[in-house]
């Protein structure tokens, strides 16, 4: 049982990094007009976020 539930945790935390990387290379790519015509913290509270679960879900076992 233990087996199947540590499988899916290490599913969901590679999936939540995949994620996170793919954020963090559209903004990379697109700060100049990210931090100019938009101001909004939507991306860094999305990024927040996906850290807080990916390092929640690594350290909870």
């Amino acid at each position: 049982m233990y087996r199947n539930r540590d499988r899916q945790v290490n599913i969901v935390i590679l999936l939540l990094f995949c994620i996170l990387v793919f954020h963090i290379i559209r903004i990379i790519l697109h700060v100049r007009v990210y931090f100019v015509y938009s101001m909004g913290m939507g991306y860094l509270l999305f990024l927040f976020l996906l850290i807080f679960l990916i390092l929640f879900l690594l350290f909870k076992r």
